[in-house]
Order: C-alpha cells, then structure tokens, then sequence
C-alpha cells in the first residue's frame, strides 16, 4: 500500500516478514558469529561495571541486534524497491528512523535492567563516543544483515530457476532425441509404398501399418523415458520391413535372451543403428545382426554389421544420436561404443547396474 511517496509494509505481510527474518537471520554462519561478537561486547561492559550482570548485556544486545535490526531495512528498503530517488531518500530515513527507535528500545531496557542489578558504571552509557558507536553499529549491522538476508534468499531462488530450466532443458532434449526420425527415410518409405501400391498391394498395406506404429510409437516416447526391449525390438522389425521395400537383399537377424526382454531401454534406440548399419555398410555381402544378452546387473545390445568401420562421417548424426540417448538414459551407467571387428562394424551399448534388470525392478 502506497500513502503519498512512502511505501508502508501491510501488518499480515510485515508478521510474515519478521517470522521470516527471525527464520534466515538464525541460519548457517549469523548466530555464532554474533554470539561471538556479544560476548566481546560483554566483555567491555564486565570490565566498566565489574559485575557478572554486566557481561549479559553483550549476547542479549547482539541477539537483539540480528534479529530486529534487519527489519526496518528489509520492510522498507528492499532490493527490489523502485521509484524516484526522492521517495528512496525518504524510504532510507524512515529506515534509520525506526531502527534508530529500536535502539533505544533496547537501551532504555538496558538502563532498566542496571537499575534493577544495581549497575552503577554501564560502558555502553557512559561515554558520548561509545554511544555513537554503539548506535552506528546497530543501523549498519541491521542494514547489512538485511542486504545479506535480501542477497541469499535472491540467490537461493536464482538456484532454484536455474536448476528448474536445466531440468526442463534436459527434458526438452530428451524429447528432441525420442521424436528424432530421420526425414529422409519417411520420404523414401513412402515413395516405397507408393511404388508397391501397384505392383504389391498387400505389402503396401503392410508397410503402411509399419509406419504408422513407428509414427505412433515417436509420439510415445514423449511420455515414457524407456520402455521394454520387447517393444523396441517390435518396432526394429518393423523398421527392417520397411527398409526391405527400398533394399530387398537387406537381412537382418535377431538372436535375443529370453530373460531380456523386459530389460529397460530408451525409445528408438536400435533404429539409428540400424540406418547407420545400412546406409553405409555392405549389406549386399552379409547379415546384419542384432544380439542381446544379459548377465548379472548388465544388459548388452550390440548390432554386428557388414563393411569396416572408418570413423565418424562429416554430417552423420546417427552414432552421436545413439550416444546422447544413452547419456540422458542411463547417465554413468549407460555407455556405447561402435569398433571395428575385421571387414564388420560392431556396435555395442551397454546398461549397468538397476537400469538392466527387468520391468519389475526397473525405475519408473
């Protein structure tokens, strides 16, 4: 609520903020070291009276001090106050104003509770200087024991946003990796079913039905971050079936444990593979062959491929697409890592740990 240039704190938002300041100003490293200054506080004021009674004053002044000091600054100057610099320079004196009325709360207390020890010679009172001090260190204190507050809080949520959108950073990736099918394929599966309409009617139609369940299946994958490998050796064999309709000679064979099949995978993760295998090996020479095994807390998904692998090719996305997949899967538990193996490429992508075991034990 705004009356005239100064801005004046509602009392439900202001109980909120002195539970709030009571809560940070007794957090991480402020108690002690302000336990620790009132006592050398204390300290002063046993030497000037003499009396124990004396030495009180000093914990229970810095105690007084962090905990109400922040409040005038933080309800009136927060970082995030806008406007003109004279309604600033107003809000700044009516801060001084109220922490300076606080101070003196504290020592008419204080000249109470002397009276009532009997404390003749109090420190802090006797001298003109020292009560100056006294009264600077309080406005400085309670204002840098805001800003501090103001500043942590300001962090601790930058933190939050920016673990928030890394998160959601790492989801959209994620989501970009499952939806990735390559473009070129669709156009050639489709001419290739264009073509049989005629020629083969009832492959074609097989064919449709294959790509509509892998279509369906990118869709998804947006929804589940693995699935079983039984799903995604159904939709391997139908990506098979529609590369034989542009390479006939094209063979691929599975030879998959019985036990594996409810291991855990990431979506689409045998289809790069998979093209990459055909696109730029020998296929005309020999099988493609596709193998799965588990043993132990370790599931293991190799395709063994005709034609020697030379390395990475300029442009091709396929193997990186593998690996990442299985980075955002699996993190330190996944790996992959494709070899040569004489005149054959291998491929090998390997899940350890809680990630290989079935369904039942795997995470949701």
């Amino acid at each position: 609520m705004v009356r005239g240039a100064v801005l004046v704190p509602d009392v439900t938002d202001l109980s909120t903020l002195v539970r709030d300041t009571v809560r940070e100003a007794t957090r991480s490293w402020r108690l002690p070291a302000t336990l620790v200054l009132g006592m050398g506080l204390g300290a002063l004021e046993y030497q000037a009276t003499g009396r124990a009674a004396g030495f009180l004053f000093g914990p229970a002044a810095a105690m007084y001090t962090l905990l109400l000091g922040p409040l005038p600054w933080r309800a009136l100057v927060p970082l995030e106050a806008d406007g003109r610099r004279g309604e600033k320079l107003v809000r700044w004196c009516i801060a001084a104003a109220v922490g300076t009325a606080l101070f003196y709360v504290l020592i008419g207390a204080y000249r109470a509770y002397a009276v009532v020890v009997d404390v003749r010679s109090i420190y802090t009172l006797g001298h003109a200087r020292e009560s100056l001090v006294a009264w600077l260190l309080f406005l400085i204190g309670g204002w840098g024991l805001a800003r501090d507050i103001q500043l942590e809080q300001r962090l601790d949520l930058t933190l939050g946003s920016h673990r928030r959108l890394s998160d959601e950073l790492a989801a959209a990736r994620l989501d970009a990796l499952r939806a990735d099918l390559d473009p070129h394929f669709l156009f050639n599966a489709l001419n290739a079913i264009a073509s049989q309409c005629a020629s083969d009617p009832i492959a074609a139609e097989d064919n449709i039905v294959r790509l509509s369940t892998l279509l369906r299946a990118v869709l998804d994958t947006r929804r589940r971050p693995l699935h079983a490998l039984d799903e995604e050796l159904a939709l391997a064999h139908d990506y098979v079936g529609l590369l034989q309709a542009r390479y006939p000679s094209l063979t691929v064979s599975f030879h998959v444990e019985p036990e594996a099949g409810d291991a855990q995978v990431p979506p689409l993760l045998l289809q790069p593979l998979l093209e990459n295998a055909v696109r730029h090996g020998r296929i005309e020479r020999d099988e493609i062959r596709v193998s799965v095994r588990r043993a132990d807390d370790e599931l293991v998904v190799c395709v063994r491929s005709p034609g020697a692998f030379r390395g990475p090719r300029e442009g091709g996305m396929g193997i990186d697409l593998v690996r990442r997949r299985v980075e955002l899967a699996w993190g330190a538990e996944g790996s992959f890592e494709i070899v040569a193996d004489g005149d054959h490429t291998v491929a090998t992508v390997i899940a350890r740990g809680h990630f290989a075991r079935t369904a039942e034990g795997a995470p949701a």
